[in-house]
């Protein structure tokens, strides 16, 4: 994100909800702990986690993604999370401070001076919902960068363009534009699931993309 002041003023709105919520699926926007497994399950559902993977939580939250890992996909791999939020990240070095499998980075991948390590699986859950003045070109951003060092797969969710109502908070995006993005800037290699309910009896009103890494 190049405007500094956006940055700025995202970073504190997830302090706040830090603050607010601490250890919370509340803290990552989600609604309740039951829709955030299952965006966990829509976006590692095909994953074959094996011993030593390195797995990346782009825009990480309070790990809750690790401990999914660990109950439900018997992880045994290395896990690294990223947040923009320093409170945030120092609370989760506290967490998982005897956890050497473990590691939590505070920082903006798109600063000149950023370097990252290759990963298995790179994963992002809700980070690009939020409404800023160019999101679209944030978001591509990101995902040029972050498929560079995947290698394996790159997965992340979207608010979908199909839906009944718009948040003026949030921003939504057509599947198609992401799909033809990944094709033509990542991979030939991309699947878009857009068939899945995070509720209940509400149609579906997000989106996964997968990126696969094939040499």
């Amino acid at each position: 994100m190049k405007n500094s002041k956006e940055l700025l003023k995202l970073q504190k709105h997830y302090d706040d909800l830090f603050l607010k919520y601490k250890n919370s699926y509340k803290t990552s926007q989600q609604s309740s702990r039951a829709t955030q497994e299952k965006r966990m399950q829509i976006l590692t559902n095909d994953f074959n986690l094996k011993k030593g993977d390195k797995v990346l939580d782009f825009g990480c939250g309070t790990a809750y993604l690790y401990n999914y890992l660990l109950k439900k996909k018997k992880f045994n791999g290395l896990y690294t999370g990223i947040d923009l939020s320093k409170k945030i990240v120092d609370f989760n070095k506290t967490k998982f401070k005897y956890n050497s499998r473990v590691n939590f980075l505070n920082q903006n991948i798109l600063e000149k001076n950023f370097s990252l390590n290759n990963y298995d699986y790179i994963i992002i859950n809700g980070t690009f919902n939020n409404k800023t003045s160019n999101n679209w070109s944030w978001m591509k951003l990101c995902l040029k960068k972050l498929f560079l060092k995947t290698n394996k797969v790159l997965a992340f969710n979207n608010l979908s363009s199909y839906v009944d109502y718009f948040d003026k908070n949030l921003f939504y995006v057509k599947p198609e534009k992401v799909f033809k993005f990944c094709k033509k800037n990542l991979s030939k290699y991309v699947i878009l699931k857009h068939d899945y309910q995070i509720k209940k009896n509400i149609i579906p009103y997000e989106f996964t993309t997968y990126v696969f890494k094939k040499n």
